[in-house]
């Protein structure tokens, strides 16, 4: 059981693999407000070093989310990095560029840096960049590696990695689920990962005012667009009556897709009164991504996002004026 690898990857983490042996220090980060990949990639990355004799540390702006406290390592994660500090190497996990990660550390900093993401936009900032847009996460393209090293992993860098497939295929069910991804997987059950410990301790470890806010926003779901689109509200409001902070959104977006006939499904979330944070996710045949990038936004075709500096109702018109467009041209 093999995953399979193209020529041209299988090249660039051959120059991983020999920039990780020539090198002793390390600076290891992913993206602002991380996630189970940017964190599960990050932390088994850093464990494998550390334990092959090298000197490694996760670095993030933000703090880990409550539920992914329980991967090892988490605790330690530092905010930054000293302007005084230089590396050997740097290794970026999921970021368009140095700013997604916030401002953390200067590409001076690193003799060499790894640039490693599973983004369709993206920018080739490092010495090597190994970018697989039909992988299903970072975490998957860091497995990869370690199966290239003939890396024998342990417990808890098995279920970091393995948070990473999950959260970022949404529990397999999103359309990034591939082979590789399930084939991933089942090695990282070989080196003992409890999937069904992991699996409550990510999705059935909620909050009750996160389901208060998960109530909240339901109730007011819409439809657009004869029922081919469907969005969701989130207010700051909204978040003061939960009791949850404005970072406490995830996998409400995953309902907007729930209804029969819905294409794209859109939660716009208020940051402020001038600002506001859009996600989509679409269908198979739907490029959600399309829609998003005209505002500078990121992701995948199926699963993107962007902010536009407006106030939530205008956010919604404009974002549903984009939609209206492309569904008449049938664009999408």
């Amino acid at each position: 059981m093999q995953n399979k690898i193209n020529s041209h990857d299988k090249k660039k983490i051959a120059e991983i693999s020999k920039i990780i042996k020539q090198s002793k220090t390390f600076f290891i980060a992913g993206h602002v407000k991380p996630d189970g990949d940017s964190l599960g990639s990050a932390l088994a990355l850093a464990s494998v070093l550390n334990r092959n004799g090298k000197k490694a540390r996760v670095y993030c702006v933000d703090r880990s989310p409550d539920f992914l406290k329980f991967l090892k390592g988490s605790n330690k994660i530092k905010m930054s990095a000293k302007t005084t500090d230089i590396f050997d190497c740097a290794v970026i996990l999921e970021s368009l560029d140095f700013s997604r990660m916030g401002d953390i550390i200067a590409a001076k900093q690193a003799k060499k840096i790894i640039n490693i993401d599973h983004h369709s936009t993206h920018t080739n900032f490092g010495n090597v960049n190994y970018i697989v847009p039909s992988a299903s996460s970072t975490s998957e393209l860091i497995f990869n590696i370690f199966e290239y090293m003939r890396i024998k992993l342990t417990k808890n860098e098995a279920e970091s990695l393995y948070t990473g497939i999950l959260t970022d295929t949404g529990r397999f069910q999103q359309l990034n689920t591939t082979p590789n991804s399930h084939i991933a997987c089942a090695k990282l059950m070989e080196r003992g990962v409890e999937v069904n410990e992991i699996y409550k301790k990510i999705y059935e470890n909620t909050s009750i005012d996160a389901l208060k806010l998960q109530g909240l926003a339901l109730y007011g779901i819409r439809t657009i667009l004869s029922g081919q689109v469907s969005y969701i509200v989130l207010t700051k409001d909204m978040f003061k009556k939960s009791g949850l902070s404005s970072d406490d959104s995830g996998g409400i977006s995953n309902y907007t897709l729930r209804i029969n006939g819905v294409k794209i499904g859109c939660v716009f979330k208020e940051i402020d009164k001038k600002t506001t944070k859009v996600s989509c996710r679409s269908v198979k045949n739907f490029d959600a991504l399309g829609v998003v990038s005209r505002f500078g936004g990121g992701g995948h075709k199926n699963a993107a996002g962007c902010t536009i500096n407006e106030d939530i109702e205008t956010t919604i018109k404009i974002i549903s004026e984009v939609l209206e467009e492309k569904f008449n041209d049938k664009k999408l």
